[in-house]
Parts: structure tokens; C-alpha cells; sequence
């Protein structure tokens, strides 16, 4: 038997959903539960079996993708030979994280609702879906699905819970010892690309290119990086996308070490005992100190979830402090949390730099702390066995505060030079790009994904002439200084490309579309397909609209039958978003 009486779940792609999973098992343990709390493929389904309880959170990826680390558990689920009455002990719940600005808005957690309940198993409570676009955040959603929870936890559990005061600090998951019995190490001495673990899929490159390829006046950096020299043959496919394992500045870490007055201690070897299923995606860094752990593993640069706040205020010696910190952890001061974290992207590091009394014991900094996660970036180049190429715009901006935000990962990047070595890996995406003409939308940059279709679609042209007809609409602010690869575009075979440059009086790509509705409707209305790929937000939503609307003009239908229409083709893939 495992022992726990309730199991999390949750399927990832950027750290939402897993954030979420560790703020509620938290608040299961103050109940007096005991929560397994894990990634969904990391799960033996064989568990399943023996609890009464699973809560599942899931977040969307692409066209109502399952997230990548939860593909293995729903394909699990999806047997056939699985018995209909297989889960009819278990009481279940689901939230699903997404946005609405995707026509398969949170399809990955309703597909795992409807099968868990195909399987025999009841709701436990309703189910809840948040979204990201949603002016109260997700944050607020997914308050409303804890209360439900908990209140029929509560009842499920009565004869078990004994709700333990908010004022006790629980024992932490992960030890955490520091060996000053040995010698300290030099962080030069700790490299990020030595891992523990079983890293298969950890592949180490060389940076054999990192240039900016905007304008040097231009407000926007974008990076094209090629990775090359790998460790291992590389392989992957048109449209899969790159895990790239961040590390913070030197300067934060010694900033952080500094305020929590770990100096002293921060380069003993340290011992840690973390429960398998908790370790961080690529593995832990080996020969770790307090040091090399803040640099590579902690994300003091992240803005701080609701359940920072709900544990650390535990560690200010100052009451007033106390207070405050109490109140940033609770359901209902969402508002107060988002005001002071959300909107100014205010960081860890600087919630422990204004907070002058809060000091971190360091066998909870990891209860406290969230692990840095690694970046995925499309892979914008036609597959090569020896090499891979990014195109990465540098997240750098001032806010509401006129403090200015510098990105975990891109940060590092800059401060990458040629020959430094770093640790990647791939992920499958599963991309496919029908065998007709397409249209291709690819403002900023979210042409990277497309370059590399273009690529494939020349090189089928010049092999063996079986290629296809590529229209490309581009959008960016001024063809001298953001124009990325444009000046590739004349030399690939089958492709004709309509730009847009917003400050030139080009518009954005909707605007153009429309403009150009004729070769538009020509190409849909005869079997061919749409890729787009750009930011979240107005564009794919003002895209999708237009192309309604085209397809509503030239076939003269109702607008029941032009969204039919649009709902069929991104059934057969004949539609494709890809946002972030």
C-alpha cells in the first residue's frame, strides 16, 4: 500500500499546473491528509488502485494537446482492454489551466474528465476550468476549485482530518544538510551540464553562434542562436521544439546568499534527499552546495506563486512583516497578491530583499522555493543530425515600478559566448503539416517554426519537385530593422510571402490577410491549410475571425456554417495555432 490517502496529479508544460498541484497538496497536509503529489507520467498507474481520491490538474498545449510529460498516463488510460468499472472505487476532480483564445480551449483537461469517468469514476466535485486570458487571472479559478475540494475532502475524510493550526511549520519533504565536517568547493568546480540521474534525453552542444539578427536600434533584441557539436547524434523533426536549462546571474545568487546571511556556509558540500518523482526535469547538478543549488536549480528571479506567501511568512521575525506576507497567501487576497506581485512581475529575490526580517531555514528553502524549469523554444531550421537553431527574442522591459525585468533564460543567453557548453534536449511536438498548399502566418518571432517548414517545403521542391504552393505572411514594425530571415525568403522554392510592417503603414497580419482574401479563399476553399504560429492575445484571435470571414464571403454561407467549417478544419489539422 502507498500510504497516501490522496493523489495529485498534474500534466505541465510551462509550470502552471504543476505550481498549482504543490500549493494544494500543501494545503492537504494541514488537514492531516497525506498527499502523493506528481507528474502524471511519473505516476505507476498501478496506485490508482490503491486510494479512493485523485485530483488532477491539467494545462493545454497547441491544438488540445496533452502536455508533454502526460502523454504515457493517458495513453495508459485510453487502452481499450481497460475495464469499464476499473476506477468505480475512486472519487475524482479535474481543473484545467488554458486559454480561451484557442478554439480547444482546456480540451486536455476535459479529455482526461470524460475518460476517468468512462472508467467508473465519480466526481467528487465539479470540475473547473481557468483561464489565462481572463482579467482575474487564473489564480481566482482556480480558488474557486480549492474550496470545492476541500469542503468535500472534508466531508470524504471527517473521521480522519484534524485540521493543524495555520501557525505550525510542517516538516519539509526534501532534507536539506549542509557537510561542514568536509572542504568547501569553488562554484567554478560545479558544472551545470554534470547531472545526476538518468538523463537519456540530455544531449550537451557547444554554442557555435549566438547574434543578434534586429537592428541595434531597435527595442526588440532577437537573438538566432545555432547549437552545434552535440554530445549525441540529434534527432528531430519539422515543428518539435528545444529544452534549454536557464541558470541564474552570479550577482542575484551572491545577492540572495547575502540577505538570508548564508555566506559562511554557502560552498559546504550539501546533502539532499529528494523523493524521486520531485526532481527536477534534467536532474539535479552534481557536487552541490547551497551556492551551485541557488545558481542552478532555485528560480529566485520567478514572481512567487500564492504558495510562497502561504508558507513564508512562517520566517519573518518582524510582526508587521509577518502580517503582510500572511495575507499575500490567501484565496482572498487575490486581488492584493496580484497588485503586488503579478502586476509590477515583482521577483522572489526582491520580496526577500524588501522583507528585511524574513530569513529562509535551509532545510524548507526547497519547500519554499520554486526549481527552475527548463524554456522551450521552437527549433526554427530544418532538421540536421549535427545542429540546431533557435530564434529567441530577449525578454527585457520596465514596469509599472520603472524597475526593469530581465528573463531567467534569455538573460543567460546573452551572457553565453561561442564555445560554452550547455545541456538540451528535445521535445516531440508532433507537428503535421498537411501535404497541400498551405497559408503560413508568422508575425515576430513566431516565424521561427515556420522558417523551418519553408525549409522542408524547399528542399521536397528541389529533390524531387514534390512540394507544395506556400503563401507566408509575415508581421513585423519596420522591414530595416526586425525583418527576421527575411532576406532568405527569395531563395526558397514554392513560397510567396506578403508582409506586413505595422509602422510602416502595412498593418498587422490580419489586416493583410484581409486584404489578400481572394488567394486566401482560393487556397482554403481547395483543400489547402493555415499554420499559425506568434504570440497569444489579439492576434490568433483577430486571425482566426478574418479567416471566417473570408470563407463566409466567398462560399456565401451563414455564420453557423463558416464556424462549422472552421471547427472541422482544426479537427483534421487543417487549422493549426500555436501561441504562447
Amino acid at each position: 500500500m502507498t500510504g497516501h490517502d490522496i493523489i495529485i496529479i498534474y500534466g505541465s508544460e510551462t509550470g502552471t499546473a504543476q505550481d498549482f498541484a504543490y500549493t494544494l497538496a500543501h494545503r492537504c497536509r494541514y488537514l492531516s491528509l497525506n498527499p502523493l503529489v506528481c507528474s502524471m507520467d511519473s505516476l505507476d498507474p498501478k496506485l490508482l488502485l490503491e486510494v479512493s481520491t485523485l485530483l488532477l490538474l491539467c494545462s493545454t498545449t497547441g491544438q488540445g494537446e496533452i502536455p508533454r510529460h502526460s502523454r504515457k498516463f493517458f495513453k495508459f488510460l485510453m487502452r481499450k482492454n481497460l475495464p469499464s468499472n476499473l476506477l468505480e472505487h475512486l472519487r475524482f476532480s479535474t481543473c484545467g489551466f488554458g486559454d480561451s483564445s484557442y478554439v480547444m480551449y482546456n480540451l486536455a483537461a476535459r479529455k482526461f474528465h470524460a475518460r476517468l469517468k468512462q472508467l467508473g469514476a465519480l466526481e467528487l466535485c465539479e470540475r473547473v476550468e481557468c483561464d489565462e486570458q481572463s482579467s482575474e487571472g487564473q489564480e481566482a479559478f482556480y480558488g474557486v476549485w480549492e474550496n470545492l475540494v476541500f469542503e468535500s475532502l472534508k466531508n470524504k475524510y471527517s473521521d480522519k482530518i484534524i485540521e493543524i493550526p495555520e501557525n505550525v511549520v510542517l516538516d519539509p519533504i526534501h532534507k536539506v544538510n549542509i557537510r561542514k565536517d568536509l572542504f568547501k568547493r569553488d562554484i567554478s568546480a560545479v558544472k551545470s551540464i554534470d547531472r545526476s540521474g538518468s538523463n537519456a534525453d540530455l544531449i550537451t552542444v557547444d554554442v557555435g553562434k549566438i547574434d543578434r539578427i534586429t537592428d541595434p536600434e531597435h527595442f526588440q533584441e532577437v537573438l538566432h542562436i545555432v547549437l552545434d557539436k552535440p554530445t549525441k547524434s540529434l534527432d528531430y523533426r519539422v515543428g518539435d521544439t528545444l529544452s534549454l536549462y536557464p541558470e541564474n546571474d552570479s550577482h542575484d545568487v551572491d545577492s540572495f546568499i547575502n540577505l538570508q546571511e548564508w555566506n559562511d556556509i554557502a560552498d559546504y558540500p550539501l546533502n539532499l534527499q529528494c523523493p524521486v518523482h520531485m526532481e527536477p526535469e534534467g536532474g539535479w547538478v552534481r557536487n552541490l552546495t547551497l551556492r551551485s543549488l541557488v545558481k542552478y536549480h532555485l528560480d529566485i528571479t520567478a514572481c512567487p506563486p500564492r504558495s510562497f506567501f502561504s508558507m513564508i511568512w512562517h520566517f519573518a521575525s518582524d510582526d508587521r512583516e509577518k502580517e503582510k506576507l500572511q495575507e499575500l497567501g490567501k484565496i482572498e487576497e487575490s486581488e492584493q497578491l496580484y497588485n503586488y506581485v503579478n502586476r509590477p512581475h515583482r521577483s522572489i529575490l526582491e520580496v526577500i530583499q524588501e522583507f528585511f526580517s524574513l530569513k529562509i531555514p535551509i532545510e524548507q528553502v526547497l519547500e519554499v522555493i520554486p526549481l527552475i524549469k527548463p524554456r522551450l523554444f521552437s527549433i526554427c531550421n530544418l532538421p540536421t543530425p549535427d545542429e540546431v537553431e533557435l530564434a529567441v527574442a530577449v525578454v527585457e522591459y520596465s514596469t509599472i515600478i520603472r524597475k526593469l525585468r530581465k528573463g531567467l533564460c534569455t538573460s543567460w543567453l546573452k551572457r553565453c559566448i561561442t564555445g560554452d557548453k550547455m545541456i538540451i534536449s528535445i521535445n516531440s511536438n508532433n507537428l503535421k503539416i498537411l501535404d497541400s498548399n498551405m497559408i503560413l502566418v508568422g508575425p515576430g518571432t513566431g516565424i521561427a517554426p515556420v522558417r523551418a517548414i519553408i525549409q522542408h517545403n524547399d528542399k521536397l521542391i528541389r529533390e524531387n519537385g514534390k512540394g507544395n504552393e506556400y503563401l507566408l505572411f509575415t508581421g513585423h514594425r519596420y522591414r530595416s530593422k526586425d525583418y527576421l530571415f527575411g532576406d532568405e525568403w527569395p531563395q526558397m522554392k514554392g513560397l510567396k510571402v506578403i508582409d506586413s510592417f505595422s509602422r510602416e503603414g502595412g498593418g498587422y497580419v490580419q489586416d493583410t490577410i484581409w486584404k489578400n482574401k481572394e488567394i486566401v479563399a482560393d487556397i482554403l476553399n481547395n483543400g489547402g491549410g493555415l499554420y499559425l504560429c506568434g504570440s497569444s492575445g489579439k492576434m490568433p484571435t483577430q486571425t482566426r475571425i478574418t479567416i471566417e470571414e473570408i470563407l463566409k464571403e466567398s462560399n456565401n454561407w451563414d455564420d453557423q456554417t463558416a464556424k462549422d467549417v472552421m471547427l472541422k478544419m482544426e479537427k483534421e489539422r487543417r487549422y493549426i495555432q500555436e501561441t504562447w
